[in-house]
């Protein structure tokens, strides 16, 4: 049942969970929290796993739990004890051709102000082929990210460096190094998207 969730009821969920184990409802989740869930999603992690990994955490922590980093390992663990939950990247529901049609039209619509070349791809995609879209659109957002660093003067650069930085620096010592590296990664990638109010480009997004 987890790999028909969409984004949305998957980061609402491990959300809601979240904050109630934290006993914070009006809270909301950071940056760096939603790059994470992010992360366990499209690795496939199964929802079940993520919010038993979360529970483990807030049982065995004798700190106060205030984001999802000091939770990694813990799901992680849960990953390894459990492996038949190892799955695919899960594959995308069958959404209406028209329904498509018009998601890939909005984000094209979202790009064309900073690259009319790749809003122009966007909109020839053939939305009959889900999963040729999806990497025709993944394609797209690394030459959108590439724009963006080519556009982004230093002083942004700089910035979103330190935010980054920021974010991961209280939490190094709760990840291994390829964990820290992955996420740093997302989490630039999604800083810098921001900065330029730019959509992810993936048909993952589409609730």
């Amino acid at each position: 049942m987890d790999q028909e969730l969409n984004y949305f009821d998957y980061l609402t969920d491990v959300e809601n969970f979240f904050l109630r184990k934290r006993n914070s409802q009006k809270g909301r989740l950071s940056c760096l929290d939603w790059v994470l869930v992010e992360n366990w999603k499209e690795r496939g992690v199964p929802l079940e796993a993520v919010l038993k990994g979360i529970e483990r955490a807030f049982s065995r922590s004798k700190k106060e739990i205030n984001s999802l980093a000091y939770c990694v390992k813990f799901v992680e663990q849960v990953c390894e004890e459990q492996k038949e939950l190892r799955v695919e990247r899960p594959e995308l529901p069958d959404f209406p051709e028209d329904e498509v049609a018009a998601y890939v039209g909005k984000l094209a619509d979202e790009v064309g102000r900073l690259d009319e070349g790749i809003a122009s791809s966007i909109l020839s995609i053939d939305v009959a082929d889900l999963r040729q879209a999806e990497q025709v659109l993944s394609a797209l957002e690394e030459k959108l990210i590439g724009k963006l660093k080519f556009i982004a003067d230093d002083e942004t650069m700089i910035a979103l460096k330190r935010e980054v930085d920021g974010e991961l620096n209280p939490f190094r010592s709760t990840m291994t190094t390829a964990q820290l590296a992955m996420i740093e990664q997302q989490l630039w990638r999604r800083k810098l998207l921001e900065r330029f109010n730019a959509p992810r480009l993936s048909l993952f997004y589409l609730i």
